[in-house]
């Protein structure tokens, strides 16, 4: 009886908001079929736990701890309970949050659990989700305007030491203008947050286009950066509704070596926007890829020459050490790896 309660249990708590509402989550960004909040497991300011639906049921991952499970590891980790010695207890909670409190005050007695009077419906599979309109990203990048007609996007890359010219230059990035009415952008180019409305990327400051490729070289989306001072807002995002793993970021000479006319001698692994724009700057003949999370696959690993020396210059904290294993473990075999590392008093891979 138990496990048919825990089938219950899982079908009733599908929905990742509820789930988040009933155990009392922060959400910092959400969407009909998850949520991004800030992890139970590991202290945070900036949520990095995606709660989600995967064949119907909540499912759990944090991209900065790697803490992964489903509803019932979900409670565990809220109410600082052991998924596996305490599963009595874990399901109780969860019995309670379906509103099943017979059978968990029956479980508390050491009772067999009765099968509930109305069992919950079974969740209807989500549709998987792709990238955006192949029309529509290219688009929306062909009217975005160079990245030095904004003043605010200018100044902010010149604060992190990164030429807007330049950066118009290599197309590495555009931006929307500021007053493009959210009616003039597709249905995805927003931003939705905990706000019951979602606003377009002009109206929350997130005007910086950035695009991102697959691992056949094509443009398959974009990522839009703030340009302004809200921090209540995410720095940078992607649109709303739509698919955004398994693509990198890339200059044009990585671009031009995921289409197979370049062949690199050494190919550099970046993480995160700001380090790919000021690599892909500092360095114009460095083949610079940007991963962030859920970027990098074996498609990319099997496109690196053989003999090729792959520099990973990401982050030296545990989201970069993540990054920089996933890319070093599926290259190791056809590639010389080399991982950055910031020795004290030097600036020097």
């Amino acid at each position: 009886m138990r496990d048919e309660l825990s089938r219950d249990v899982r079908r009733a708590l599908s929905d990742p908001r509820q789930v988040c509402a009933k155990l009392g989550l922060k959400v910092q960004q959400r969407s009909a079929s998850y949520c991004l909040v800030l992890c139970p497991v590991h202290s945070e300011s900036s949520a990095s736990c995606s709660v989600h639906q995967r064949n119907g049921e909540v499912a759990v991952k944090c991209h900065g701890c790697d803490f992964s499970g489903d509803v019932f590891t979900l409670i565990a980790a809220v109410h600082g309970l052991d998924v596996r010695s305490a599963f009595k207890e874990v399901l109780a909670v969860g019995a309670e949050l379906a509103g099943y409190r017979e059978q968990a005050e029956e479980l508390r007695q050491g009772r067999a659990p009765s099968v509930p009077k109305e069992r919950a419906p079974a969740p209807t599979p989500q549709p998987e989700r792709d990238y955006p309109p192949q029309t529509e990203v290219e688009e929306i990048w062909a009217t975005a305007q160079p990245v030095e007609s904004d003043p605010e996007a200018s100044a902010m890359l010149a604060g992190r030491g990164i030429d807007p010219l330049l950066v118009t230059s290599a197309s590495l990035a555009r931006v929307l203008h500021p007053e493009t009415h959210h009616s003039r952008l597709p249905e995805w180019a927003r931003y939705k947050g905990s706000q019951v409305v979602s606003r377009a990327w002009t109206e929350t400051g997130h005007r910086m286009l950035v695009p991102v490729f697959d691992c056949h070289g094509q443009m398959r989306s974009v990522r839009a950066w703030r340009v302004n001072d809200d921090t209540s807002l995410p720095k940078r995002v992607p649109p709303a509704g739509h698919k955004a793993s398994d693509l990198v970021l890339a200059n044009a000479l990585a671009v031009g070596w995921l289409r197979g006319a370049r062949r690199p001698g050494a190919i550099v692994v970046t993480e995160g926007e700001p380090d790919t724009l000021a690599r892909s700057i500092a360095s114009p003949d460095e083949f610079v890829i940007g991963v962030m999370s859920g970027s990098w696959h074996d498609g990319f690993a099997k496109r690196v020459p053989y003999g090729c020396e792959v520099v990973i210059r990401t982050h030296l904290d545990k989201a970069g050490d993540r990054y920089a294993d996933v890319v070093a473990k599926s290259v190791e075999a056809r590639a010389i790896v080399r991982r950055w590392t910031k020795q004290k008093g030097s600036n020097a891979a």
